[in-house]
């Protein structure tokens, strides 16, 4: 039976035409209302277009709370819902919860250990709600991807107002002014993902390297990281969304657009990087043939790819589940599945030879830590590899002919 009641806006954005992206706008919204639906809470889900002002929004709150919700790229976890919800209880006039990343310094969580997907995320959420000292941190600024208003705070404000411009406004009010909840943790942005830098892949460059062929540049991270550091070398960004493309360029010394297995370059490289990109290929065995081919002799391949062999998604899979989340170890764009011994037999059989291999190892969650340790204990599991979440590789091209790549 539900004890409280809430309304809780949610954007109805169109996202840019990215795979992953579309994904993740439909992924959050149904997963965050999925998560509030586990809750004793009487949650009134509205979606909304535009800037709404006050004057249309209030009349369709029910309850004494409204969760105001403008990045379509949030998870909203239950111990979320129900902290915040206490800071409004508590007399907060407006209440935001802590990110996994954010450009607020007080609303950056303090992650006890990282989380891979979902089923982590959701036992750190709550970890973090049960820890010891959390409350509630006065501020006159909050994020504005979630906040909690009290709703007789905004009945005191001009009925004109958008909803969007309030967190722009000082917030320090006689109703109690606002709050952080250093319990609540919201997941947000995995758009974000699609610009990290890279930098375990560059430091992977070798000495001398003059031209690289960055496949899959996203939005330009790893060339926007190279102009800082080595500026000297000539890179070449190859992406298949015109989007990522146009935003990668400014770092670029130039960017091709579409598919990597419709590349056609004749000047060789000295090294390409390839960082999370095998996975998402209907034929990645064949594209490392062809990467070879574009290599000048000796030249290096550098790669990133996840492991199939991680503890989460072993025990994922022995319980029955397999969950597709927008970016990360489970990826929705992943067609194709590694471990460190498939992996090294398809460079092999392509034309390159390792020289440089790195096993990241995020710590696990307890429970995952729990997991590691009773499989590894039945003789079900090697510890090394439940461990694992992504190989860093750097590889050279062999001289002679390459073999067939095995399927």
């Amino acid at each position: 039976m539900k004890n409280s009641s809430i309304t809780l806006l949610w954007p109805d954005l169109s996202a840019p035409d990215i795979e992953e992206i579309r994904f993740s706008y439909d992924f959050c919204r149904a997963f965050s209302k999925q998560l509030c639906d586990r809750t004793r809470i009487d949650v009134s889900w509205k979606d909304y277009r535009g800037t709404p002002c006050l004057a249309e929004i209030i009349p369709l709150v029910k309850g004494d709370m409204l969760l105001y919700v403008s990045d379509p790229e949030i998870v909203l976890s239950p111990s979320a819902l129900r902290q915040l919800m206490a800071g409004g209880r508590k007399g907060y006039a407006a209440c935001g919860p802590v990110y996994n990343e954010s450009e607020f310094p007080h609303q950056t969580a303090a992650l006890p250990t990282p989380y891979v997907n979902m089923d982590t995320f959701l036992e750190i959420s709550e970890a973090i709600e049960q820890q010891e000292g959390i409350g509630y941190l006065s501020v006159d600024a909050l994020h504005p991807a979630c906040i909690l208003y009290r709703l007789d705070f905004l009945k005191t404000l001009d009925p004109g107002l958008p909803l969007a411009r309030i967190p722009g406004r000082s917030l320090e009010t006689g109703q109690g002014g606002a709050a952080v909840s250093t319990g609540a943790l919201v997941h947000i942005g995995f758009y974000k993902g699609l610009e990290t830098e890279r930098p375990d892949l560059v430091r992977l460059i070798p000495p001398g390297i003059k031209r690289i062929l960055d496949v899959g540049c996203a939005r330009g991270g790893y060339g926007r990281l190279l102009q800082r550091l080595r500026p000297e070398i000539q890179v070449t960004g190859l992406e298949i969304s015109p989007d990522m493309a146009s935003q990668a360029r400014p770092y670029y010394h130039d960017v091709l657009i579409g598919p990597v297995e419709d590349v056609r370059i004749s000047n060789p490289f000295d090294l390409i990087n390839c960082g999370d990109i095998l996975e998402h290929l209907k034929d990645p065995w064949a594209m490392l043939k062809q990467m070879s081919a574009l290599l000048k002799t000796d030249g290096y391949l550098v790669l990133s790819i996840p492991n199939a062999g991680h503890w989460s998604l072993t025990r994922a899979l022995l319980k029955g589940q397999f969950q597709y989340i927008p970016l990360g170890l489970v990826c929705i764009g992943h067609l194709r599945w590694f471990t460190e011994t498939s992996i090294r037999r398809a460079l092999d059989e392509a034309g390159f030879r390792i020289d440089a291999l790195e096993r990241q190892q995020i710590p696990p969650t307890p429970s995952g830590e729990k997991f590691i340790h009773d499989m590894c204990a039945a003789g079900y599991g090697e510890e090394r590899s439940l461990r694992t979440n992504e190989f860093i590789i750097r590889a050279v091209k062999k001289t002679g002919p390459a073999k067939n790549p095995a399927r």
